[in-house]
């Protein structure tokens, strides 16, 4: 991208242009972009539109049958109610930065809009950021720790193989649990488990899948041995019959604190991934909250539906 802004601003004569757009106020800037964008809709006919869908890989629809996603959507959120996970309906956009704040995303990976928005890439992130202001305005209390969930089709800009079933957007449920450091780590026992079971209950009991976990060590915690082992136990315990395997490598990786698991599914002899989670600090981040403990996870739609 840097290689294209550079053309860019030498054509235009300007090397300074984006450093004086962005000192611009945000309502300034945001008027200009939707000028810009109104003036290039005026040049747009029906014939353009059609030509543009057929070329924009952001635009085509998916393939899976739409009932059968709803009402995937239907079974997953139902178990969360049925195991006190609270369920939250999201916007399709995200505050501008939603996931490049935290760190470990290129802002280039997601789909900047006008109006300080994005659109949704990651459901995740807008629980953490719903939780943290319950928290902060005092609308919620997670002493004795806080379940959400949600459903959403998000979309990334991510490059993607040019093959059938392959899109720019997909389907995600996901789990944003949070809880206050009691010592011991007490809470973080807590939420793991709460997640743990919903899993077992979703993934074995329901759909009788051949799940096999890995388990991937992370920095963040001083004891991070002792805390991995004593997280280990915990899946050993939750998930009794299913295999576990070990990455040890990569502890800084600074997207999970602690730990990260994955969960596979098997079909025809083949592992897909169908889920990913870990420890967060997002809330802790955002409401300057240093005892605040977070753990997400999700699992793919898409990916459960096709298997």
């Amino acid at each position: 991208m840097s290689k294209i802004t550079d053309r860019i601003l030498t054509e235009l004569g300007d090397k300074e242009l984006i450093e004086k757009l962005l000192a611009l106020p945000k309502s300034d800037l945001n008027s200009l972009m939707l000028e810009v964008f109104k003036e290039q809709a005026k040049d747009i006919n029906p014939a353009d539109v059609l030509k543009a869908f057929q070329t924009n890989r952001f635009s085509l629809p998916s393939e899976i049958d739409p009932i059968d996603y709803h009402i995937c959507e239907a079974e997953l959120l139902s178990l969360a109610r049925k195991l006190e996970i609270e369920a939250v309906l999201l916007s399709p956009s995200a505050p501008l930065g939603s996931c490049s704040a935290f760190g470990c995303v290129n802002q280039n990976n997601i789909i900047s809009a006008s109006r300080g928005v994005e659109i949704l890439p990651d459901p995740t992130n807008m629980l953490a950021i719903i939780i943290a202001q319950k928290l902060k305005n005092e609308e919620a209390d997670n002493h004795n720790q806080l379940h959400f969930c949600t459903t959403a089709r998000v979309q990334r800009a991510n490059p993607i193989p040019k093959a059938k079933g392959f899109y720019s957007h997909f389907g995600i449920f996901c789990i944003v649990s949070t809880g206050k450091d009691r010592g011991s780590y007490i809470c973080e026992n807590a939420l793991f488990v709460k997640q743990l079971h919903y899993y077992r209950k979703l993934l074995i009991e329901r759909y009788n899948a051949r799940l096999s976990v890995v388990l991937r060590k992370r920095s963040g915690y001083i004891d991070s041995d002792g805390f991995f082992n004593k997280m280990t136990e915990l899946v050993k315990i939750e998930l009794p019959d299913v295999p576990i395997s070990f990455d040890l490598e990569h502890e800084d990786n600074n997207y999970y604190k602690g730990i990260n698991f994955k969960l596979y599914m098997e079909k025809e002899n083949e592992k897909i991934e169908i889920g990913d989670g870990g420890f967060v600090d997002w809330i802790s981040k955002m409401t300057n909250r240093k005892k605040e403990r977070c753990l997400i996870s999700g699992i793919g739609l898409d990916r459960l539906l096709l298997l």
